[in-house]
């Protein structure tokens, strides 16, 4: 018996077991369309989505590694401040008010940053 629609009794879909005459949603038409293409299609996607699960696992851990790092050099600035004498600030002369360099925020790179 041919394996098309044009046949007289073709096989049930997936779109007939929901009921004549319901339009798909979009999730109920992916469904249709992986189990008429067949296992081979559905283990890919699957393969697929894991494997865009891992690099949205590898993302998350690489934004956590960096807040880490900037709560640690917060941690180190704070800790630094903190044990600073406080008789170098009554001292400071008029030239210190300006920003220095080092006390400057800076841009790391990405290499440096992973």
């Amino acid at each position: 018996m041919p394996d098309d629609a044009s046949a007289q009794n073709p096989p049930p879909s997936f779109a007939d077991s929901i009921g004549p005459g319901l339009p798909l949603t979009t999730i109920e038409s992916f469904i249709a369309a992986l189990v008429e293409a067949g296992p081979e299609v559905a283990e890919h996607m699957v393969r697929a989505a894991q494997e865009l699960l891992l690099a949205a696992q590898a993302l998350v851990s690489a934004a956590e590694r960096n807040l880490a790092e900037q709560r640690r050099l917060r941690d180190e600035e704070a800790a630094d401040a903190a044990t600073a004498p406080a008789s170098a600030s009554a001292s400071a002369s008029a030239s210190d008010g300006e920003a220095r360099a080092s006390d400057a925020p800076t841009l790391r790179s990405v290499d440096e940053v992973a």
